[in-house]
């Protein structure tokens, strides 16, 4: 948002023109623009100046006024912050007394306070002082200019002047015992099994007072659940303190001789797994919270735990969705340095993706494993890219107990009143090095050194509270004695132990993939269909839609008349068909990603536009009474964020089939994180089970490199122990029963589709009504018009097997097309027995467009070669070797074309 500049009030060569504008809203309220109405108004100088005032006193007060103002807005830059302290902090311009007009003779002087202070004068010394209690102590907040004038009221009532902390010694002594707690639980493992990782809290031990803070009084507030996403740093922390995790497993796990229960799993390292547990405030209010289990990959999660909440969200009704709530926990070099962060806090405000407001956490130790914030970011704050979004920040003091818990507060008040995401800066330090293992002195010397001399929080804190008489020495000692007699019998428990092991939380058991749904499963009567059909074409007579899109309206129509001579289905009616019958079911329909509602290739139309207002009609959500929903959402220029997103969605709405398209199948490897970390291996090593299916435009119609190949090798590659399953479907009716199956599986796996472009509107790509009411999905589709006696046996994946109809047809060949639909897992068996029927076959031979070292190829390879055992050789047909997945020029893409054709019927080589 582009700010006039002459909004600026911290500027001296404005002022007299503000002082102009001041005047004729005193004339005249209504002769001022609206803003600076209303701006004067906040003012409330009508009530609280003497009716007659000199022009002098008006344009002191005014400065007065801009003065107040500037400390809201740059307070932050000169709060105690910074509990190490190496930068000199300087007062900045925007709040020196000169920037106003005004000097140290005016400091007696009785000034207007506004809405400051109880009271309506008040001399410009106290003034000062209340704003610098209020704005630059152990607390700098950013909320001014936000976009949120009504945020700017609420933050001013709720902490001005002075801003009260609101906690009393009982909370106080409670906020010890968690201190307590977190530092006494670090030390232990500390000293107990030294030099191995668990990623420290030491240094930042006030986020789990924060953390309670944060829950106890979101509690009070109606959250009951929380999706909680974080860093490694501090994770066993918050697994044992807030989330109660029994301290024998976390023992148990940094014993040399723990063996977890590996019988369906391969498992992580400790603080990567995820967790469930119930929190229950002092009040007696439970609150649910689920930990996200990541990877090393950093702010990866992020969209993961926005996913996960929506999904929670949108399952209980609208009203009470704010009761749910996202928390995630950023390093600060991580929060400023990965794009994903970015990506995720786009999709905060779009329709299909918003949560209400997420609460964001920064542990800044003011490093990024060894590299310092000046060179890892090039912003004052790790946190600037809440500015981009209107998002407050409360930069809090890491030393300060009672502030940390006071900002926790905060930002759960405020995202529970305005729906808005909040960030919290938590500056503290590292003890020790990026892990406990590490010697952070090569690098930091300096840094390392103040560090080394500090006490530790919960000494501040304690000794603090001492002094003040909240409560003894004795006590204090007590506390923490009775929390280390309690770890070293939990140790002890441990470690007499002969066998340690655990079963993995948060595992579900469930039957393997081979146990698919019987064939009747995803089949649908005749008249269901028609029925359904004609619903997804049927369009109330008040939307004006597209003549091109009617034409097509009509087309799919006349398919569903139930007419013996009306056209086969197309891929794209085919597809909505499936929706429309799983939806009908009671399965939750999501399909997300870059311009899905028409489909990249105009295809789908799941959503119709008015071509006079621009509304839009959604089809899918007008099949019946009962069924299911039906979302089709456009998604933001976003790969890793987006699919990010629909994972957790996933994984928290097990009732759904839930489905991201790329743009282009090239694109998919802009969520590679995704892919690799989550989406393949994440059952295995962390027990999820999601049926998240990607549709992937994949094929080569010479639009060069970008637009051609999805990288079926890639995904091929990441295939073992069932992971996940790779399609490659052929007809309408293929795809149609595939999306059912997925939907309708025991056992939830990944689904990778790679689907077509150019058989969209292929004339011989389609499927009669009867291959949707009585067929399956087939994972080898046989040759349909075999020739009687096949010289040789074409195997092939997908579109191909169209160009090589034709040119079968067109030679009059006699050979055998062979379509293999699932790639992984391979049903060897029917291709066993397809091969079976073919004894007059002499050779094999794997056709395919891509290069290669590029699609099913390399993978197929020797599996093809144990199923054919020696019987007759296997050989390849396709594109030579090459580093880029197409050429760029139509022209020498054809040659390649044609090359791999003439070769199946010459000796050569394809170019």
């Amino acid at each position: 948002m582009t700010q006039d500049p002459s909004s600026s009030y911290a500027n001296l060569s404005n002022l007299k023109m503000l002082e102009g504008l001041y005047e004729k809203w005193l004339q005249d309220p209504n002769c001022v623009d609206k803003s600076w109405k209303f701006f004067f108004e906040g003012m409330q100088f009508a009530s609280a100046l003497p009716q007659a005032l000199p022009h002098r006193q008006e344009s002191a007060d005014l400065r007065v006024h801009y003065l107040i103002e500037a400390y809201r807005t740059y307070g932050h830059l000169v709060a105690n912050c910074d509990v190490l302290a190496l930068e000199k902090v300087h007062v900045p311009h925007e709040l020196k007394l000169e920037n106003f007009g005004l000097s140290q003779k005016d400091l007696d002087a009785l000034f207007p306070t506004g809405n400051l202070l109880d009271k309506e004068m008040a001399p410009l010394r106290e003034i000062i002082d209340v704003l610098q209690k209020t704005y630059c102590k152990t607390i700098g907040i950013e909320y001014m200019d936000l976009g949120n004038v009504e945020i700017e009221k609420w933050f001013q009532k709720r902490i001005e002047p002075f801003f009260p902390s609101g906690l009393t010694d009982e909370d106080r002594i409670a906020i010890l015992e968690q201190l307590n707690h977190a530092e006494g639980f670090e030390t232990f493992l500390h000293t107990k099994y030294v030099g191995q990782k668990r990623f420290s809290l030491e240094g930042e031990e006030t986020f789990i007072p924060m953390l309670h803070a944060i829950l106890t009084t979101g509690g009070e507030l109606g959250v009951r659940e929380i999706v909680l996403g974080m860093t490694h740093r501090g994770r066993l922390n918050v697994l044992a303190n807030i989330l109660g995790k029994s301290y024998v497993y976390i023992f148990e796990e940094f014993e040399d001789h723990f063996t977890p229960d590996l019988t369906e799993s391969t498992g992580d390292v400790k603080y990567h797994m995820g967790f469930a547990g119930t929190y229950q405030t002092k009040k007696g209010k439970n609150i649910q919270i689920v930990l996200s289990a990541n990877p090393s990959h950093l702010e990866s999660v992020d969209p993961v735990v926005e996913g996960g909440t929506r999904a929670l969200q949108e399952q209980i009704p609208p009203e009470k969705a704010n009761k749910i709530v996202p928390i995630i926990v950023h390093g600060d070099a991580a929060i400023a340095g990965q794009g994903v962060v970015y990506e995720t806090m786009t999709m905060s405000r779009l329709n299909g993706y918003g949560t209400k407001g997420t609460i964001h956490i920064v542990i800044n130790n003011q490093i990024g494993f060894t590299t310092l914030p000046k060179d890892s970011r090039s912003t004052r704050y790790c946190t600037d890219i809440a500015k981009a979004f209107g998002a407050p920040v409360l930069h809090v003091n890491g030393e300060d107990p009672d502030a940390c818990v006071t900002a926790g507060k905060i930002a759960i008040e405020l995202r529970q009143k305005f729906g808005c995401d909040v960030f919290i800066d938590l500056m503290g330090y590292r003890k020790y090095g990026h892990n406990e293992s590490d010697e952070p002195t090569f690098t930091q010397p300096l840094q390392y050194k103040v560090i080394r001399e500090k006490k530790t929080m919960r000494q501040i804190y304690r000794d603090r509270l001492i002094a003040s008489g909240v409560l003894s020495s004795e006590k204090s000692e007590e506390m923490e004695k009775s929390f280390r007699d309690d770890l070293s019998s939990v140790l002890e428990t441990v470690k007499s132990k002969k066998d340690v092991s655990q079963t993995l939380e948060m595992r579900k058991k469930g039957q393997h993939l081979e146990n698919l749904p019987a064939p009747s499963d995803t089949k649908v009567e005749k008249n269901t269909l028609l029925a359904l059909g004609q619903k997804i074409v049927e369009i109330p007579t008040s939307v004006n839609i597209h003549p091109k899109v009617g034409r097509l309206l009509k087309e799919r129509q006349y398919a569903f008349a139930g007419d013996p001579s009306a056209p086969m289905i197309d891929w794209g009616t085919a597809e909505l068909l499936a929706y429309a019958t799983l939806a009908t079911q009671g399965i939750h329909i999501r399909l997300t990603g870059q311009d899905v509602r028409r489909g990249t290739f105009s295809h789908r139309h799941g959503v119709y536009v008015d071509q006079l207002d621009s509304s839009h009609y959604f089809p899918l959500s007008h099949l019946s009474e009962k069924q299911a929903p039906v979302d089709i959402f456009n998604s933001p220029l976003s790969e890793m964020g987006c699919l990010g997103f629909e994972f957790g969605y996933n994984l928290m709405y097990p009732n759904s089939l839930v489905l991201w398209e790329g743009q282009f199948g090239d694109f998919a490897n802009g969520a590679q994180v995704i892919i690799d970390q989550y989406l393949s291996s994440s059952e295995m090593k962390w027990g999820h089970l999601t049926n998240l299916t990607l549709l992937l435009p994949h094929g080569y119609e010479g639009r060069g490199p970008e637009h051609s190949s999805a990288r079926i090798e890639r995904f091929l590659q990441m295939c073992a122990e069932e992971n996940m399953i790779i399609a490659n479907a052929s007809t309408p009716a293929q795809f149609f029963h595939l999306l059912r199956r997925q939907a309708l599986l025991s056992r939830k796996k990944p689904l990778v589709i790679f689907t077509p472009k150019a058989l969209l509107r292929h004339p011989r790509c389609r499927s009669p009504l009867d291959a949707f009411s009585s067929g399956v999905f087939s994972e080898i589709l046989d040759d349909p018009t075999p020739p009687n006696t096949p010289k040789r046996i074409l195997l092939c994946s997908g579109k191909f097997y169209y160009d090589l109809l034709q040119e079968r047809e067109k030679r009059d060949a006699k050979d055998v097309l062979i379509r293999i639909e699932q790639l992984y897992p391979l049903h060897e068996q029917k291709l066993q027995e397809t091969f079976s029927k073919y004894a007059s076959a002499s050779s094999c031979i794997w056709v395919q467009e891509e290069h290669e070292n590029m699609g099913a190829w390399q993978f197929l390879r020797p599996r093809l070669e144990k199923i054919l055992d020696g019987k007759m050789p296997l050989s390849y047909v396709g594109r030579k070797p090459a580093a880029s997945t197409a050429v760029g020029c139509y022209a020498l893409h054809e040659m390649q074309h044609n090359a791999i054709v003439e070769k199946l019927y010459r000796e050569g080589t394809a170019e």
